[in-house]
């Protein structure tokens, strides 16, 4: 469920409309800070919920979950930054996949919200296995990114590793062409 471009997107059962999934988190969205992903749990896979499914946006600096109550008519909005997760893993399952997130604060505010798995660890059911994996990369992405990673690591890649990166991320629908050349061209000018 990665549509950047506001284009509506397919979550199984139903269709959500980028636009108005972004329109209920608005004013919670600091300035320039841009949703990348947009994964809602199934209503039918094991571990939904048939009535009120949270949803999960993966912005470029932290990830949100919109917890709707109420029969839709109220919502908790509950956010984790990339800087206070310490690891995340995906569980696949036989029809959708469980997202693992853990770090101080982080287990205790997931396990209120979601059910812990036999580890004793939080777990987001029910997202559907495509949007799961491009969930946690982006998590990994935002963690190395947070933690300096990509300043020291980009210093010891070659161009081709640089750029094989971009096309990665061009390819889970993180960034769109556009996007991809302006930061290709940027790069083939650096060497």
């Amino acid at each position: 469920m990665s549509s950047l471009n506001g284009d509506d997107v397919d979550a199984g059962e139903e269709k959500i409309s980028h636009a108005d999934e972004i329109a209920k988190i608005k004013k919670y969205l600091k300035p320039g800070e841009q949703v990348l992903l947009i994964a809602r749990q199934s209503r039918v896979l094991p571990g939904g919920t048939m009535i009120n499914p949270n949803t999960i946006f993966a912005t470029d600096r932290r990830l949100l979950i919109r917890n709707p109550r109420n029969l839709g008519l109220r919502s908790n909005l509950h956010e984790i930054w990339y800087s206070a997760i310490t690891s995340v893993n995906i569980e696949n399952g036989m029809l959708s996949s469980e997202v693992v997130i853990t770090g101080p604060g982080v287990t205790e505010d997931l396990g209120d919200l979601f059910h812990l798995n036999a580890n004793g660890l939080p777990g987001i059911p029910a997202i559907p296995k495509e949007e799961a994996t491009k969930l946690v990369n982006i998590i990994n992405d935002g963690i190395e990114r947070v933690r300096g990673g990509y300043g020291a690591s980009a210093r010891s890649t070659t161009p081709y590793d640089e750029l094989k990166k971009l096309k990665e991320l061009l390819d889970l629908g993180i960034i769109n062409q556009s996007e991809f050349d302006a930061k290709k061209k940027e790069l083939l000018e650096r060497y």
